[in-house]
This record gives C-alpha cells, structure tokens and sequence, in this order.
C-alpha cells in the first residue's frame, strides 16, 4: 500500500524533523501571534496562558506528525482527530495524547493533523492502524462540515490531500479561491446529509478497522466538554464574559491556545479525562442517525 495513504495532508517536507516555534506550512500563525503582542487585550490572554515570552514549539516527526518518530512493534496506543487532537497552540506535554500518556504509562502516538476531516482521519487509520497495532485508539472528532480530496499537483506531478471545509468560505470567497469557486462546493455543504453521512460511514468504518486488529476505539467530541466542567475560576471568567471567541464559540481568557484559534491546556485535560473515563461512539452513532433522518 502506497504511503500516499498515510501521508499528512497537505504535507510541507520542510516541516519533516523539525522542532519550529511556529508551522512551517502556516505563515499566519506567526503574523497572529506578532499581531496580538501589540494588543492590550490579547497580549493578556497570551500571559495568562504562558505564552510571553513565547517558547511553545512544535516537535514535528519524519512523517509530518507531531511528537516522536513511531517505532513500528512498539505496544502502543494511538489518538486521532483534528487540530484538537495535534494540539493547535497548544505544548506538548498539555495535549491530551500527553496527558493520555502519563495517565496510563503507555506510549501513545499522535494521528492528529490540523484542520483534519473524517475522510483523513480513516486514510491515516487504514493506513497506520495495522502497521502499528495499538491497543487503544482514542479519537475526537473533527468538525462535521469538512471532507478531503486527493488531487495531482500539475506542477510536482504528485498527489496531494487537500482539506475543504465550509467554514473556510468567506476567506476563499474573498480571494476568489479554489473551491468556493467551483458549484460542486455549496451543491455538497449546503446539504447537510452530505457531510452527516460521510462522517457516520466513516466513523463505523474506523470501528470497524480498530475492531478487525482487536483495538478499542473510545470516541468524544469537544461538545461534550462543558464549561460547569472548569475550575471555578474559568466558569467565573465565563459568567462575566471575560472571553474569546475561537473554533466552537466563547471560552474563558484563561485557557486559550496560543495561535488565538483553540482551548488551552484545562480543555485538552478535560478531553483527556472523558476518553479515559467514558465512550460516546454509541451516543454519536445515534445523534448522526437521528440527524440524517429528521430530514428526510
């Protein structure tokens, strides 16, 4: 099997084994950070979260994916999902497949990939699963309304994976950008049983594989982490509206992740903990159905 299949998305080989302040493939996430520096406001939020001065890296390994080289028949676990689960702005040793870790003594593996979808978290599991064999995998889902499409790069004359997201429409809109210039794109995400569907296949096609190597696949969502779940302090912030709005709505100012688009360190703990404790696969099956079928 080809490792195009499990290669990252939209992979920048100057990524590959490197320990870099920001990514590589991502110039804005620096101008950001510089940005909000010069900001009364958020230079606050980046205090309160340890990000001045900033040393927060991103360990990237010699396949693109975070944290260390993955030593194939090494007992392991594995995690998978989004930015959430690569951990968007957020260290290291915070993200909850670390926080996973310490909790159980186990070397766990990273699968997560920012801005991921369904469709790329299946190719990495179909592709890694049975090359690595864990025990576990833990998975949080990406955001419902994206999907992935492999496509030649004309001038490499490679393949490629690219992200499409709906909530990426307004930015490509303006700059007149592929895909919200081709119909196929509103035809696709302006129906929501498209996007509900490519995620309950994929999501039992996942369960499926995890259960055809004799792995546990344990399931959650970042809905499910409630703010009544924070210290009080971060619910007192939230009750005064001493918030930011990233990916998924208002969060308190005192977890939020440094690249100003993600929760902090309290949230990937807190994920840490539900996947440990509890598995909302049968939950999410139903609430994919249920959504399916009210529309038709």
């Amino acid at each position: 099997m080809s490792l195009i299949l499990g290669r990252v998305a939209q992979l920048n080989p100057e990524m590959v084994n490197t320990n870099t302040t920001f990514l590589t493939s991502y110039s804005g996430e620096k101008i950001n950070y510089d940005n909000a520096c010069k900001d009364t406001y958020l230079r606050k939020i980046l205090e309160l979260n340890n990000h001045l001065p900033n040393k927060m890296t991103y360990r990237v390994n010699n396949l693109g994916f975070r944290g260390d080289d993955w030593n194939i028949g090494t007992d392991c676990d594995v995690t998978i999902g989004s930015s959430n689960t690569w951990g968007g702005g957020n260290y290291e040793e915070n993200i909850y497949s670390s926080v996973i870790a310490r909790e159980t003594k186990r070397t766990v593996y990273n699968l997560g990939y920012p801005a991921g979808t369904a469709d790329g978290v299946f190719r990495y599991c179909f592709y890694w699963l049975p090359k690595l064999m864990p025990k576990t995998v833990y998975y949080c889902i990406p955001s419902y309304k994206r999907c992935e499409i492999i496509v030649t790069d004309k001038q490499k004359g490679t393949k490629i994976h690219k992200h499409i997201s709906w909530g990426e429409r307004k930015r490509k809109q303006d700059a007149k950008q592929w895909p919200t210039t081709d119909e196929w794109y509103y035809k696709w995400f302006e129906n929501d049983e498209n996007s509900l569907l490519n995620n309950l296949k994929n999501m039992m096609a996942i369960k499926q594989l995890c259960d055809s190597i004799g792995a546990q696949l344990k399931v959650t969502r970042p809905d499910y982490i409630k703010i009544t779940d924070m210290s009080e302090e971060l619910q007192q912030q939230y009750q005064t509206g001493d918030t930011y709005k990233i990916q998924g709505g208002e969060w308190p100012i005192g977890d939020i992740g440094r690249d100003l688009k993600h929760r902090g360190a309290t949230f990937q703990r807190l994920i840490a903990g539900r996947l440990l404790e509890k598995d909302d696969y049968s939950t999410e099956l139903s609430l994919l159905k249920e959504k399916i079928y009210e529309n038709n």
